[in-house]
């Protein structure tokens, strides 16, 4: 069978394949329904893990306030809704449910296929928590350390700064946990995790943007965002070459 199916083979594996991808489709729902959830009571199950990864990997102490999320009054750092990272955790589902090997592992039935469906989704939240907690402990200490070298300042806002260090941390890892688990043949490319990431973060906050026709910072945010992952890809790239010289 070639590379390519035709629109039989195509309309067939949909068909066979129906309940898997209405199991991704109402996942993609609820993820996103949490990703707009501001109450983070309704957040525990991912937040109350990586504030304690966090405070262990930074060696922090946080304390839930309700409704609101994990706070250090120390540092002033709450960790809110908006830190759940649900956005990671479906951007990583949906690049691990639809990677090519498990497309060849699941072809055996469709048990295999649920089973790499369940495999996806469970290994997407413990590897949320694991980044995330590492960009809440990176949130907290560049900042401080930024300051002393007296470099936070100029165009490095917070606000900047905090966007960056997000995207530098999820994509990095989005990128690593791809090139771990995709087939030899497929590993020399990164345009799998640079389409899910910025499909999850900047082509849906797009269409968003223009049907409340909302622009007020997006053009500066895509800025940043696309320059972070250009500057992860050439940091892979001179990886690469250094690695092939040897």
């Amino acid at each position: 069978m070639g590379m390519h199916m035709d629109k039989t083979q195509i309309k067939t594996k949909i068909c066979n394949d129906w309940p898997f991808y209405l199991a991704v489709v109402v996942v993609t729902l609820v993820m996103r329904y949490f990703s707009r959830v501001s109450d983070t009571d309704y957040l525990r199950w991912i937040l109350e893990p990586t504030a304690r990864w966090a405070g262990i990997l930074g060696g922090i102490s946080f304390e839930y306030l309700p409704h609101q999320g994990y706070v250090n009054h120390g540092y002033q750092f709450l960790i809110a809704a908006s830190c759940a990272g649900i956005r990671f955790m479906l951007l990583t589902f949906l690049m691990l449910v639809f990677m090519p090997v498990h497309e060849e592992s699941c072809q055996r039935g469709m048990r295999s296929r649920h089973g790499c469906f369940a495999i996806s989704l469970i290994f997407a939240y413990f590897f949320t928590i694991f980044v995330n907690g590492i960009r809440i402990v990176l949130a907290i200490r560049l900042p401080i350390l930024l300051d002393k070298l007296h470099l936070a300042a100029g165009w490095l806002t917070p606000d900047r700064l905090h966007t960056l260090i997000g995207t530098v941390t999820y994509f990095t890892a989005l990128c690593v946990l791809y090139l771990s688990v995709a087939p030899t043949t497929e590993r020399n490319r990164l345009s799998v995790p640079i389409f899910w990431y910025l499909l999850i973060v900047l082509a849906l906050p797009f269409v968003k943007r223009v049907w409340y026709r909302e622009w007020t910072g997006f053009g500066e945010y895509a800025v940043v965002i696309i320059g972070a992952c250009m500057a992860v890809c050439m940091v892979f790239a001179g990886m690469r070459r250094r690695v092939n010289r040897g």
